[in-house]
């Protein structure tokens, strides 16, 4: 098994439920999330740089696209309650929903419109994430993390994933590299 075609979600539960062509013409993720290098290049892809298979008219490999590209689901294409308005594209904020471990589950909400998250479109976003998360980070579009505050609630019922894909990236670095030394340990 190449390294580009391993799998990263063990539960269909979290694949996209909408139709592959709704993302048609959104790529905030091609362009705004990190990937490590071995998936769709050599090295790896920053966050916030375009994704070397996007091009003006999207991805040029997109029938062959790597299972890492197939198999996310941005929060927007997981929740077919929210509104179209809400697609990364359209809304400015890429949301990621993510079960981490005994029932607890984490969101990220990156702005990629300066000002959305304060904008009364993205403090609904942000809301609707709130209430599928026990936690919610947001990432504005200058790079600065917050938590949102989160009235604890129960978060609606997701099969748990046994370990979400940016864990077991950073646990592969990890095992690598000793990280006091930097000397390898494997």
């Amino acid at each position: 098994m190449r390294r580009c075609d391993l799998p990263i979600f063990t539960d269909s539960s979290l694949l996209p439920t909408r139709p592959a062509q709704a993302c048609q013409g959104c790529t905030a993720c091609c362009v705004w999330l990190p990937i490590p290098a071995g998936y769709v290049s050599q090295t790896e892809k920053p966050a916030k740089v375009a994704c070397p298979w996007l091009m003006k008219n999207g991805c040029q490999i997109y029938a062959s696209r790597p299972t890492i590209c197939r198999q996310f689901a941005c929060t927007w294409l997981k929740r077919t309650d929210w509104p179209t308005d809400w697609r990364p594209d359209r809304s400015g904020l890429l949301c990621l929903t993510e079960h981490l471990v005994s029932g607890i589950s984490g969101s990220a909400v990156y702005e990629m419109i300066p000002g959305r998250l304060s904008s009364p479109l993205g403090q609904a976003i942000v809301a609707a994430v709130a209430r599928l998360s026990h936690f919610v980070t947001c990432i504005t579009a200058t790079g600065r993390r917050y938590n949102h505050p989160v009235e604890y609630h129960e978060p609606v019922p997701f099969r748990r994933v046994a370990e979400p894909h940016f864990v077991q990236i950073a646990r592969k670095a990890a095992r690598k590299w000793d990280g006091t030394r930097g000397h390898r340990t494997r």
